[in-house]
């Protein structure tokens, strides 16, 4: 009698088990919304914008040090973006003293090419390429068949007054283009001086990073 207790239980579990995975496997497919990440919180970024290199590299310091390749999506570059990146550079190899290899307008190249790029690797690419929130040949056709660790960053500036459209307030899964509004709108309470300009990092899915810098 005891067995046969147990044989039910056993039974009920696995079935449970198997309604919760049918519901996460609907989830997925169907769109769930993507809850992001946290990393760094609004930071105020002063005078000096080498903060921000600063704060990103230690933050993801076990990320960058695993990652062969670090794609960065900071095409079309500006002055302040290009200044920002050798902030980053210098602030890489104090932290890993080693260099990193720039592959610029690295989505020109093919695979074979970037395959050549001793780690740590950086490639520079246009903004709507650095990130999987959708399907993305470049990832898919030049990064992942070479199989090996890769991370996603890209630049992306804010203003204190964006506003969430109706389309990105409904939809299920996030997109390049909501992703300012919406993580303007989750931080909005913490950039509490009008008078300082702020910096945050997020995190999407399981590489996407996302470094949020507001507008002067």
């Amino acid at each position: 009698m005891h067995s046969g207790r147990m044989k039910k239980m056993v039974a009920i579990f696995v079935l449970v088990f198997v309604v919760i995975s049918a519901c996460m496997l609907y989830l997925l497919r169907s769109g769930v919304g993507l809850r992001s990440a946290p990393l760094i919180k609004p930071t105020v970024i002063g005078s000096d914008t080498r903060i921000i290199a600063n704060h990103t590299v230690k933050r993801l310091f076990p990320e960058m040090q695993q990652a062969h390749y670090i794609v960065w999506g900071v095409q079309p570059e500006t002055d302040d973006s290009q200044l920002l990146m050798t902030y980053f550079l210098d602030e890489y190899q104090k932290t890993f003293h080693n260099p990193a290899r720039i592959l610029k307008n690295a989505e020109s190249l093919s695979s074979q090419e970037i395959s050549q790029c001793e780690k740590p690797c950086w490639l520079l690419i246009s903004k709507n390429l650095a990130n999987e929130l959708t399907p993305n040949k470049f990832i898919e056709e030049k990064i992942a068949p070479l199989k090996k660790e890769f991370i996603n960053i890209t630049f992306l500036n804010f203003s204190r007054d964006e506003k969430v459209s109706e389309k990105c307030d409904q939809e299920q899964r996030l997109t390049l283009d909501c992703v300012v509004p919406v993580s303007v709108r989750e931080v909005t309470k913490r950039l509490k001086d009008p008078s300082q300009r702020y910096f945050f990092l997020r995190k999407y899915n399981d590489r996407d990073f996302f470094l949020f810098i507001q507008n002067p």
